[in-house]
């Protein structure tokens, strides 16, 4: 029975700085992982590129667009965080001139969402996924719906409000391809409000 409870403490002895120092580095860990969920409002700006000469861009206009993303991220380290996303918002630039409108309708990206920490609750991020642009005309006899797809990357800082939420400032860049035989391509500035489970 001695025996039997010397090698109990022994155990209790050994087993607890290891969980000590398991617990010291989940603690220590910063990295935002799991499931989130967040409401985007974007200011938008489709734009023409080179079409008189190389690099020249042309504005079809800017608004809102509104909508919301989904991601899952996993943490690769105790600051870093990789996960993929999905987002889609509602667009509204318009551009109308003698009976004929031209204008976006959504906006949809997908791909992979990279994060590091700076502290217990913010984060520096990045983006690089597929973006998808759909186009609309309607007047002169030329009623058309058209999507236009390509690349899009996108930067931005998060900072946390408390335990779940966080906020976000963002801005990006996405090149969807050739639509009505034009170079298109999005630029956008954007917050968010997110959740994270």
């Amino acid at each position: 029975m001695k025996k039997f409870a010397l090698a109990a403490v022994l155990c209790a002895a050994v087993s607890t700085p290891a969980f000590a120092q398991y617990t010291d580095e989940v603690e220590e860990s910063s990295a935002q992982d799991g499931l989130r969920i967040e409401a985007r409002a974007t200011y938008e700006t489709p734009t023409i590129s080179s079409v008189v000469e190389e690099d020249d861009v042309y504005k079809l206009g800017s608004a809102f667009a509104f909508g919301g993303e989904i991601g899952y991220d996993v943490a690769v380290g105790d600051t870093v965080v990789v996960g993929p996303y999905g987002q889609y918002e509602v667009s509204n630039v318009e551009s109308s001139e003698d009976g004929f409108t031209f204008r976006t309708t959504d906006y949809f990206e997908a791909g992979l969402h990279v994060g590091v920490s700076t502290g217990a609750n913010s984060q520096f991020f990045g983006k690089v996924g597929y973006a998808n642009l759909g186009f609309e005309s309607r007047g002169l006899n030329l009623d058309t719906n058209e999507r236009g797809s390509g690349v899009a990357f996108a930067l931005g800082y998060e900072i946390g409000f408390g335990e779940n939420l966080y906020g976000r400032l963002e801005g990006g860049y996405a090149d969807v391809g050739e639509v009505y035989f034009l170079n298109w391509q999005r630029r956008h500035l954007g917050v968010a409000l997110g959740a994270r489970f």
